[in-house]
């Protein structure tokens, strides 16, 4: 069985119109829904970018152990393991962090296509590429000019970085089309912040606007911009979401046209959300911690070649680590004692086989900050030296209520649970919630 596997890099689980707001324009992902498995109650593992992909490619929670650092060479990861079992790999990444400064997350990997520009990356330098500063930078101090000068040069949709990597995609689909096995690794920084997608993009959500463009707005409460700068924020986030939908729609097709429909598993996914001052987002934008649902529920579609689980909504709680035995499996390979996620495909099988599954708490975690803790009904949002946060997921989708003053009980059963997650791993690195 091939593996194709596509990274959105802070994509919103409600900003596929089909699992969220119907008003955001989608439709090749909202088609790959309908034909895939939706796992509803995926959560983030450790967060974010690096952590959560070194949760993916170990199958190992990262965060008690370690931050945002390279790919950690004691450990086998993915593409190691499925090399061994004769599968060709190939990474193609615009997510410059996986690969700056030794991070090494092309381990593995048989080959590998690096889509340069993206943030800060250290690319262009030419004095003639003027950058264009399209807010004050006070608005967005972490922008800099680094990104603006990368991108001087765009000209065409074709320029911009999404469609660079699906068409990376395709063509490597296209060139290796007679590979019996293979992996393909496809990750989008998109739509990660700055979201500057082409003004047509922009125009189906907000036609006419003339202020700033606030590409990347500061992290944190929504108070320094108007509410047509934060309305304008929401649509450059949707028209950027859009674009990527677009593309992704050029990869999916072009695994059917090549004849990989039935024989290939194919896993949409991102690796966490943002908050765009909608309801719950708590009045804030970005990703700051903590990691309330807009920030913490990602999304997870996987799409077996065989119609396993196609169509259908899970709602078990599964987690980054859990992918990584699901691809193994999938692949016939035998997943190391040590990893801690479990296959996906016993959810799936539609042989009568097993159906428990083992995770009663999603441990959601930036390294030594707070957890959320989220269970089927609850979630408990913490944060060292403040007050933790309870919400009732089942009567309070949007977390407007806190109930931890109501339900003592319930804080102190998930700080326990948080306490059992730690204790073979590193119970000393972190303070339980109180």
């Amino acid at each position: 069985m091939n593996l194709v596997c596509i990274m959105l890099d802070t994509l919103r689980y409600d900003h596929i119109a089909a699992l969220g707001k119907p008003w955001v324009h989608t439709p090749n992902l909202d088609r790959f829904a309908s034909e895939a498995a939706v796992f509803e109650r995926a959560y983030v593992g450790s967060f974010p970018t690096i952590p959560c992909r070194t949760d993916l490619f170990t199958g190992r929670y990262t965060f008690p152990h370690r931050g945002w650092s390279p790919l950690p060479r004691e450990e086998p990861v993915l593409a190691t393991l499925l090399h061994g079992a004769g599968y060709t790999s190939q990474l193609i990444v615009d997510t410059y962090h996986m690969l700056k400064d030794g991070y090494h997350f092309d381990r593995g990997f048989d080959g590998w296509e690096f889509i340069r520009g993206q943030e800060h990356d250290r690319y262009i330098v030419d004095a003639s590429l003027a950058p264009t500063h399209p807010a004050p930078m006070e608005k967005m101090p972490r922008l800099g000019d680094r990104y603006l000068r990368n991108v001087a040069a765009r000209r065409v949709e074709e320029d911009w970085f999404a469609p660079q990597v699906m068409r990376a995609a395709v063509r490597w689909l296209e060139r290796n089309r007679g590979l019996d096995r293979f992996l393909l690794w496809v990750d989008c920084f998109d739509p990660h912040q700055p979201w500057d997608p082409p003004r047509h993009y922009v125009d189906l959500y907000d036609p006419g606007y003339q202020g700033d463009e606030v590409i990347y707005p500061t992290p944190g409460p929504v108070d320094y911009l108007t509410p047509a700068e934060m309305r304008h924020v929401q649509a450059l986030y949707a028209g950027e979401v859009t674009m990527v939908d677009r593309w992704v729609g050029e990869v999916l097709s072009a695994i059917d046209r090549l004849g990989h429909r039935r024989d290939t598993l194919v896993v949409v996914m991102s690796d966490h959300g943002c908050y765009m001052d909608y309801p719950g987002d708590q009045g804030r934008v970005e990703k700051p911690w903590p990691l309330y649902e807009a920030v913490a529920h990602e999304v997870l579609l996987l799409r077996h070649p065989e119609g396993w689980g196609a169509g259908r909504r899970f709602g078990q709680l599964v987690q980054p680590v859990d992918l990584l035995p699901t691809l193994l499996e999938a692949a016939g390979v035998p997943a190391p004692a040590q990893l801690e996620g479990q296959s996906l495909l016993n959810l799936l099988r539609p042989d009568g086989g097993p159906r428990e599954w083992g995770r009663r708490v999603a441990v959601s975690c930036p390294y030594r900050h707070g957890p959320t803790l989220t269970t089927e009904r609850w979630s408990l949002v913490y944060q060292a030296d403040r007050p933790a946060h309870l919400f009732d997921l089942r009567a309070d989708r949007v977390q407007t209520v806190d109930l931890a003053s109501a339900h003592p009980e319930v804080v102190g059963e998930l700080a326990d649970a948080f306490r059992a997650f730690l204790a073979p791993r590193n119970p000393a690195a972190y303070r339980a919630p109180d």
